[in-house]
This record gives C-alpha cells, structure tokens and sequence, in this order.
C-alpha cells in the first residue's frame, strides 16, 4: 500500500492551479503549449520525494534530479480524462519523484545517453528509474515503494 502523501497548504493550492489550468485546456479558453509551460513551471513548486540515490553521491554535493523529466509528468496530467483532486494526487505521489545524483552523473552521463529530457523509448509508464539504469548509474533505493533491484546497472548505450 502506498504511503498517504502530503501537501503542504501552498501544495494544496498548486494542486486547484493545476486543475484550473488543465480545466482551461479542455473548454479552449489556452492552447496546450500555454497549458504545458504553466504546468511545467506550476509542477517545479511542488517539492517531489526523493526515492533513491547515486552511490557515487555524497550528501552535501549531490545535485536533485527528476526521476521522471516534467515534461512527461506534465503530458501524463494532460492526457488523464475526467482529471480530478483525487487522481492528481496520486499521479503526483507515483511520478513526482527524485534522485540524488553526482554533477557528472546528472549533467554528462544522462547526457551522453541523451536522457536528460526523456524516459527510455521502451520505458513501461511505471519504473520511474529506468533512465539511470539505462545510462549506467548505480542506485541505492531509498522508498519502499521502489521494489526493483536497482543495484545493478546497464551497460551505456
């Protein structure tokens, strides 16, 4: 069973920004490229859980890392039908998730491996680590929810 996830209040109200914002696509009142930049800088408020960690990293010189790039959140959100508070949450509490990552591994391995935008072209939806698996990068998971090994790494692409 997944943990309860909690929002601060400003979190609460970022959640009715969303909504409203994703409401606005769906009667025409934006474009979806509108839509898409306010939710991207909208999503980049809420702070996400981070659930693993590089071994190479340190903690006070490890960099943040959206497991899963915004902009596939963001697609993932606008793609829901009948998107409402309860489903958004959830979305959020299964795709707003971070990994602590070294600077080298965060600015030149995910880049090498062109992955610092994107999710793996065979990525299931589900494994939010994939793309540090993908690029070689050795992981100690730190949630519960997280129940694949993720010790082992692939080889670079």
């Amino acid at each position: 069973m997944l943990a309860k996830l909690k929002f601060t209040p400003f979190e609460s109200e970022v959640l009715e920004s969303i909504l409203w914002q994703v409401e606005g696509l769906r009667i025409g009142r934006v474009t979806k490229r509108v839509t898409t930049r306010i939710l991207r800088a909208t999503i980049r408020r809420i702070r996400p859980r981070v659930i693993a960690c590089s071994v190479a990293a340190h903690e006070d010189t490890a960099e943040i890392d959206h497991a899963i790039p915004v902009h596939v959140l963001c697609n993932r959100i606008l793609s829901t039908p009948d998107l409402n508070r309860k489903t958004l949450k959830k979305i959020l509490h299964e795709w707003l998730v971070a990994v602590e990552l070294t600077r080298s591994e965060h600015r030149e391995v995910l880049k090498k491996c062109r992955l610092t935008s994107r999710m793996p072209h065979d990525w299931d939806g589900v494994d939010p680590l994939v793309r540090y698996v993908a690029a070689g990068i050795s992981l100690r998971c730190l949630d519960e929810r997280v129940n694949q090994s993720v010790d082992a790494t692939a080889t670079m692409p």
